[in-house]
This record gives C-alpha cells, sequence and structure tokens, in this order.
C-alpha cells in the first residue's frame, strides 16, 4: 500500500485524448458539417432556424450516439425554450404597460418568418 495517491506511470488519460463531452460536439458537428465543434452556438446564429431543425433531429434519434443526442440537446435547448420573464414585474419596474406592448411586438415581429414553418 505505499504507492497510494500520488504520481504513477501510465496512471490516467492520456495528454491529447478527448474527454466524453469533446468527442460529443465533434460528433455533432460532423453530422451538421460544420468546420469546428466548439463554434455551434454560433453556428446556429448564422444558419438559424434549419439548424435547430437538425440538432433536434439529432437529439431524437434514436441510432445518433447517446453523447451526440444530449450535447444536441444542449446545444439546442436554450435556443428553443428560452428563459421565462415576468413581464408585469417589468412593466411596474420599467414603464408600464407600453414596454409590455412594445415587447411583444418585437417578439412578434422576430417569430413572423417561422409562423410558415
Amino acid at each position: 500500500m505505499s504507492n497510494v495517491g500520488g504520481y504513477r506511470p501510465g496512471a490516467g488519460r492520456p495528454k491529447g485524448s478527448k474527454n466524453k463531452t469533446t468527442i460529443a460536439k465533434v460528433a455533432v458537428a460532423e453530422i451538421l458539417d460544420l468546420d469546428d465543434a466548439d463554434q455551434l452556438q454560433s453556428a446556429i446564429y448564422k444558419r438559424g432556424h434549419q439548424l435547430l431543425i437538425e440538432l433536434e433531429r439529432i437529439a431524437l434519434d434514436p441510432t445518433q450516439p447517446v453523447a451526440a443526442r444530449i450535447m444536441a440537446a444542449k446545444t439546442a435547448l436554450p435556443f428553443l425554450l428560452p428563459k421565462q420573464v415576468d413581464f408585469a414585474g417589468a412593466a411596474t419596474a420599467f414603464g408600464g404597460e407600453e414596454l409590455v406592448k412594445r415587447l411583444q411586438d418585437g417578439r412578434a415581429r422576430v417569430l413572423l418568418p417561422f409562423a410558415g414553418s
């Protein structure tokens, strides 16, 4: 028991090897035909709605590796399910019903191109 803990030659993950998260990112990037796995979220902004649909397809496809499905879901969910905002509290603090109306109008304009999908 003299070698418990500390440095041991050959122990642990080899330098330069990829962990499960990195492997999943690379798998999703390859499926989506992206150049850089670290740029998934910026690619969503550039390619928009179609890329989100593709990420959803990967997340729901039982033939894909589990790690790739989880990574696709983690990447897509912030775009598909934004955080809830308490508009009533915001209206009181920042200018009443006019602010709420402006925010709702802006949201409607943003969602207009996706209404036909």
